[in-house]
This record gives C-alpha cells, sequence and structure tokens, in this order.
C-alpha cells in the first residue's frame, strides 16, 4: 500500500535576534530597562540571569548588536581588549567537553579586574545569580557578588500567547485563537519550548495535509 502521508523537507527557519523581536513584557521588563539604561549606569560587569529558553540571550545578542558590542570567547586574550567598549558574553558557566568551566575562575577573575582597569564593560548570560556560580577562587567569588543582576523569568500567558502568534506568523500560518489559548494552557514555559512546539505543529500539519486545529496541537502535545 502506497504511503500518502507526506514527509515534509527540513527547512531552516533562523531565530532572529534582533532587539525589534524581542517581545517585552512583564517577565522581562526589568531587564530590559537594565539594559536600555547600563550605558547611563557606569556599571562595567552586568549579567543577565534566568532559567533556559527565558529569552536572555536574545535579549543580550538583540541589545549588544544595537551597542556595537563585541564577544568574548574562552581562549580570547584579554590584553587585547579596547578601552572604553562593550564586551559580551552568552552563558558565561558553559562547560567544555571535559565538564570544567570554559571560562575558567583565572580567566573570569582576571576579566572582572581588567574591564574596571580599562573602562570597559561586560554583560554575560547565566542561569543562575552570580552567588550560585559555583565557582571556588575566593577572590573572584568575593567580586561577583558586586555584580549588578538584572533576572528574566519564564514568559508569563500573555508572552506566551504573543509569541506564538509570532512563531506561526514566520512560518506563514494563521491560527485561530481558541487554538493558541489552548496551546498556552498545556506547554511548557519556555521561549525554546514555544519556537520547538510551533515546528512541531508546522511539520505535522504538513505531513498529514491538515490544518491545524485542537485536535492536532492535541495530539502534538501528547508526543512530548
Amino acid at each position: 500500500m502506497v504511503n500518502t502521508r507526506q514527509i515534509p523537507m527540513n527547512l531552516l527557519h533562523p531565530v532572529s535576534f534582533d532587539l525589534s523581536d524581542f517581545i517585552v513584557s512583564a517577565s522581562n521588563d526589568s531587564a530590559f530597562r537594565f539594559l536600555t539604561t547600563f550605558a547611563e549606569s557606569g556599571i562595567h560587569f552586568g549579567a543577565l540571569v534566568g532559567p533556559a529558553g527565558c529569552g536572555k540571550s536574545h535579549l543580550l545578542f538583540g541589545w549588544g548588536k544595537e551597542q556595537g558590542a563585541i564577544a568574548i570567547g574562552p581562549s580570547d586574550d584579554l590584553s587585547k581588549l579596547i578601552t572604553g567598549r562593550l564586551y559580551i558574553i552568552d552563558d558565561i558557566n558553559q562547560r567544555n567537553k571535559s565538564g570544567e568551566f570554559s571560562f575558567s575562575d583565572d580567566y573570569l577573575f582576571h576579566l572582572y579586574n581588567w574591564v574596571r582597569e580599562i573602562n570597559a564593560t561586560v554583560v554575560v548570560t547565566a542561569d543562575s545569580a552570580p552567588s550560585r556560580w559555583e565557582r571556588k577562587l575566593p577572590d573572584l567569588v568575593s567580586r561577583l557578588a558586586t555584580i549588578q543582576v538584572a533576572t528574566i523569568e519564564q514568559p508569563d500567558d500573555e508572552l506566551l500567547l504573543v509569541l506564538l502568534v509570532k512563531l506561526f506568523s514566520d512560518r506563514q500560518l494563521q491560527v485561530n485563537i481558541d487554538v493558541l489559548n489552548y496551546i498556552v494552557s498545556r506547554m511548557e514555559r519556555s521561549f525554546l519550548a514555544a519556537r520547538l512546539f510551533v515546528e512541531l505543529v508546522d511539520k505535522t500539519a504538513l505531513a498529514e495535509k491538515k490544518k491545524i486545529t485542537k485536535t492536532l496541537v492535541r495530539a502534538c502535545l501528547e508526543t512530548l
């Protein structure tokens, strides 16, 4: 028997990190305002913290792009940093294949001191507050306690609804508001979960040649 189920091509839908695409709501408003007033604050080291998928990377890269920020990598020579410039690091506590911090305690300690010395600025993202970074170097731990922090919470229902509308629209898909509300009331609350779920719904609808209905999204939710 011929299988008439259509297998969709794995088309890429790039994620935009433009600041204009960042949706501000009660869950991230304080962090957004923290960054937009950062230039006048005189702060040399700041951190955006929040759970995975909350949108902190989007906010960091979008804001950083508008500010002309330079991304720092674990192997970058700190002596090459430019006086007065803005630098960013996404996921300061990322680990390498050996399970060690990619940005070591020594590196982070010297980074903290050096940006102050040259009147530069660095903003990083992390899943938790600096006091919980599991760093061991005493001099670094004491400095981490002074870092200015802005927290992003997981998206609320209002933000999730707007995000879903945008994600479906990006794929030229129109979804009934009742279906959107049904998804919001049942899905995991994170930006990442929203993106992955919209991708799943899109592929399923295309493969089964069906409209996006409550029945279809219910089936998708049950596969998660």
